[in-house]
């Protein structure tokens, strides 16, 4: 919203003291003496001292009554609700152009057009009697609808924030998505800023991490190799898999932290075991994998209407190593940003259908006239609804009886996988032994499901299993969110 503010301004032909005058509206404005009276000393009829400002300063200046100062009338953005959904929504700069955000990537839309008033002023800034040219009307901006629900992203940015907090994570991301139309009901990311003092936060707080950022995703990403498996027919529900702890692939030694022993299909993506995933993985071609990882979504731009947004990496199979097979089926050796990652999962929820994320649903003029109108848009099937509907299935048991139980909500059957990613160190070319992203998705209720969460913790202190640090966080923000959109429980 916009809000009323007085901009100070000096005509310096007219201040009788610079020097004095600097000294005292210097130290009510938070400036420093000499720039105030660099300024005053200019030859000019009409110099800034400070645009919009506080209503405490505007009082302190006019109980000066200092000569050679006056206000001006300007319009300045005002978030009331601060923190919230803040690196979502962006800012605006001191002449309301869009810097951040949603303010920047639809900032044509919305800041219209200023009016324009051509007049003569004299010597000393005065106004020429009868100069004044035919005035220019001044038209009113667009205002955004957006596919965000107030009360659902409060939910998740308290849930998160109190994960933020707890584990003194370096970041946070949460999203919560309506998986049959790719609507964006929440998109948070800690730490964050309050827009209306962003000049005052670093900028790396400003960005929104949920789609400037990539990460390894680790064990989640085990969904879409046994998705793929299924898919291609190379694998089938009661094969078996034996995990001894270890495995060795093309010279190679790949470990799991467990020996499952003797397991199907079901156990090892409920046991998130690695020795498992990588025998099914290693199955596939290796083109016939990169494909399935691009028609997922990996690799490209969501092209969601947010500025920032990045690719993550998926290297061609010309570029992999003798071991990258291994290594991606349990998510090493690719990127991919949070958005990416929750619409995939999302596309399984939605009988394998991927949408396109959605954040805007309308752009309205001052008249309430609808000007556009975004629709849901499916980009293509991933997989078949069998396999979509097979991993929904085996996906329930990671949060019955897996890693993911701390995911298990009352009343609401829910499917999900947890990850645990080792950070590359670049520095010493080599998996960090101490820093970790720990994640958790999945999507729920699983018979007609109404909301998918992403939740991720960058670097957690302490400890870092995404099934103990970042399912949690998707529990507490599904079991208030049901409820609140009328999603009645299961009384089964």
């Amino acid at each position: 919203m916009n809000i009323n503010v007085q901009s100070l301004f000096a005509i310096p032909p007219k201040v009788k003291n610079p020097q004095e005058t600097a000294q005292k509206i210097s130290s009510i404005l938070n400036l420093k003496t000499k720039d105030v009276l660099d300024k005053l000393n200019q030859k000019k009829s009409f110099v800034w001292i400070k645009r919009k400002l506080k209503e405490t300063e505007v009082a302190e200046i006019k109980k000066l009554n200092l000569e050679g100062l006056n206000f001006l009338d300007e319009s300045k953005r005002y978030y009331p609700k601060n923190y919230l959904a803040s690196n979502l929504m962006g800012f605006v700069g001191i002449d309301n152009q869009g810097l951040e955000g949603l303010e920047s990537f639809f900032d044509k839309e919305l800041k219209g057009l200023p009016g324009l008033v051509i007049l003569e002023r004299d010597a000393i800034g005065g106004k020429v009697p009868l100069s004044i040219k035919e005035p220019t009307a001044h038209k009113d901006g667009h205002s955004i609808v957006l596919t965000i629900d107030e009360v659902i992203q409060y939910i998740t940015e308290e849930a998160l924030d109190k994960a933020f907090q707890e584990s003194k994570a370096k970041a946070g991301i949460a999203i919560v998505v309506e998986p049959k139309t790719g609507e964006i009901l929440a998109m948070a990311v800690k730490p964050s800023y309050d827009p209306n003092y962003f000049n005052e936060y670093p900028r790396d707080l400003w960005r929104n991490r949920a789609v400037t950022d990539a990460y390894e995703p680790g064990s989640t990403f085990k969904v879409i190799t046994i998705a793929t498996a299924l898919e291609e027919r190379v694998v089938k529900l009661d094969d078996q898999f034996y995990c001894n702890g270890w495995i060795k692939y093309n010279g190679n030694i790949f470990h799991d932290i467990h020996q499952h022993g003797s397991q199907d299909l079901i156990d090892i993506v409920k046991n998130s075991c690695n020795i498992g995933v990588i025998q099914t993985g290693t199955r596939l071609d290796e083109k016939v994998f990169e494909k399935s990882i691009r028609r997922f979504g990996f690799g490209t731009l969501t092209e969601i209407s947010l500025p920032g947004e990045i690719n993550g990496l998926v290297r061609s199979t010309k570029d992999w190593s003798k071991i990258s097979l291994a290594s991606l089926s349990i998510g090493q050796e690719i990127s991919v940003t949070p958005i990416q990652l929750i619409m995939a999962i999302s596309a399984l929820a939605n009988r394998g259908t991927l949408m396109k994320p959605m954040i805007v649903k309308e752009i309205i003029d001052s008249a309430q006239n609808k000007i556009k109108i975004f629709k849901p848009k499916p980009v293509r099937q991933v997989v078949s609804v069998d396999t979509a509907l097979t991993m929904t299935k085996i996906l329930e048991q990671v949060v019955n009886d897996g890693t993911g139980t701390r995911a298990k909500l009352a009343g609401y059957q829910a499917a999900g996988k947890t990850g645990t990613a080792q950070k590359f160190d670049f520095s010493i070319g080599k998996y960090s032994e101490d820093k970790y992203s720990s994640l958790f998705v999945g999507y729920v209720p699983t018979d007609n499901p109404k909301i998918s969460i992403l939740v991720l913790l960058d670097e957690p202190k302490g400890s870092y299993y995404g099934g103990t640090v970042a399912a949690p966080v998707f529990q507490e923000i599904a079991s208030k969110v049901l409820p609140y959109l009328s999603v009645p429980p299961n009384e089964k």
